[in-house]
């Protein structure tokens, strides 16, 4: 297969039709930029900016925030340190040591669960791979502390920091260790189940 030649592109030598497009361009830019400042100035029409820390800020009811866990109904920590959240995590943030529960009705319970935040994307999986509703992503949006240090959170900061007030209850039944398993169609019922979680 031959060589094809192509020819080069042709060379604009007007210098200064090209650098004058490049003038107005900037300088189009810097009048809308200063008609904005004009009207914010002159209050010639609503402001966008939050006034932040100073005006919270208004997110939906599904914003998915900072992260906290569940507390039973006697005040442990609802967790079961089944794995299922550290598995589901694409971040691989969530790091748990799981230890023998003194009650026999629970078969373990995390002696360390913490989340390391910087590495968190907050897609929220743990909160759905969780078959006891022991994780949850909540409102808040605020996740440097005063001290500017902790980054990673320990299982003492997901159950009971200031803005949870003490902690959170659970939603699910206390009685209910395994969520309900029904089969699927008859083709793949000896190959997979499907489990209905709690409402979130």
């Amino acid at each position: 297969m031959g060589v094809i030649k192509v020819p080069l592109p042709p060379q604009d030598t007007n210098v200064f039709q090209a650098a004058w497009g490049y003038i107005t361009t900037i300088l189009k830019g810097l009048f809308v930029t200063k008609m904005i400042l004009v009207k914010q100035l002159f209050k010639l029409e609503k402001t966008e900016t939050i006034e932040w820390p100073e005006e919270p800020a208004d997110y939906g009811p599904r914003f998915k925030g900072k992260h906290f866990l569940t507390k039973r109904d006697d005040g442990n920590v609802r967790c079961t340190a089944c794995f299922l959240c550290a598995t589901a995590c694409p971040a691989d943030c969530i790091y748990i040591e799981a230890g023998e529960h003194k009650s026999k009705t629970i078969e373990k319970y995390p002696v360390r669960f913490e989340i390391d935040i910087l590495r968190c994307v907050f897609c929220g999986f743990c909160e759905e791979a969780c078959p006891v509703d022991a994780i949850r992503l909540g409102p808040e949006y605020i996740m440097l502390p005063a001290d500017g240090t902790k980054w990673v959170y320990t299982k003492e900061y997901l159950v009971a920091r200031t803005n949870l007030n003490g902690g959170i209850q659970s939603i699910k039944d206390e009685e209910e260790k395994h969520p309900e398993v029904t089969s699927l169609t008859h083709e793949s019922k000896h190959h997979r189940s499907l489990v209905k979680h709690g409402k979130h």
